[in-house]
């Protein structure tokens, strides 16, 4: 068979389409913000500006629309990883309440002195400085809220009757209830945003004042070495004695 030499083959480049060229779409700013605000987990306000705008920017973004989902997405697992540290962090220090004592010096409820509150006078929502000790005080200093303090009442519950429960016998009841009050009561928000260590504690009675029947047990926020201004009370919080 007779073979024909080839002729070459010209390339030819496609003719444009009509119209203008297609838009090219930036990446979306809500995106990167919410990298940017995730990568920041460490500091707890910058968590929820994430989860925001990352949820934003997922609508925005994807095929079709402006480049970035990645970048939004990953905002989101980053800002979700920090909720996480977070929540376990809190749940350390504030899920072990430490024990504290706060009782008249007799078995009568002598009224304390002016300006203090002790295991019978103290009030859900009072605010009022702890005295620097690990154990039995007869009084703490009440404070108006607005002005500096270490110690807030945010409910208090009635301990179940039984022997006089030194020690740490009651640290496990305490612990059931003040979780519940402090979910109820406290405006987490707003603690968090006081950027300093907060412990769920608890005030109850010493033994005198106990084996005369007092019961009432008061759940603290506490904040060691630091100070707060302002009450971390929820809007409507439950005050009522006892708690819930």
């Amino acid at each position: 068979m007779n073979e024909h030499p080839g002729l070459p083959m010209a390339s030819v480049a496609p003719a444009p389409p009509y119209g203008p060229p297609p838009q090219q779409h930036k990446t979306s700013g809500l995106a990167i913000a919410a990298l940017v605000l995730g990568l920041a987990g460490c500091l707890p306000l910058a968590v929820l500006p994430a989860i925001i705008l990352g949820i934003i920017a997922i609508t925005q973004t994807g095929q079709g629309k402006r480049p970035g989902r990645g970048l939004a997405i990953g905002g989101l697992v980053a800002a979700g990883v920090w909720t996480v540290g977070w929540v376990a962090l809190l749940g350390n220090t504030m899920g072990n309440p430490d024990n504290y004592t706060a009782s008249p010096p007799g078995a009568s409820c002598a009224a304390p002195p002016s300006g203090h509150a002790n295991a019978c006078t103290l009030k859900p929502g009072d605010c009022f400085r702890q005295p620097a000790v690990t154990g039995t005080f007869t009084s703490v200093e009440l404070t108006l809220c607005g002005d500096t303090h270490d110690t807030q009442a945010i409910g208090t519950f009635i301990a179940a009757d039984g022997p006089w429960p030194g020690g740490g016998e009651l640290k496990a009841e305490a612990s059931a209830h003040c979780q519940r009050i402090m979910a109820k009561n406290v405006d987490r928000p707003r603690l968090d945003a006081a950027g300093v260590r907060a412990d769920l504690s608890y005030l109850k009675p010493e033994r005198e004042a106990w084996e005369n029947g007092v019961r009432t047990v008061f759940c603290t926020i506490h904040t060691p070495g630091a100070e707060l201004i302002g009450s971390v009370l929820a809007p409507g919080a439950d005050l009522a004695v006892p708690t819930g």
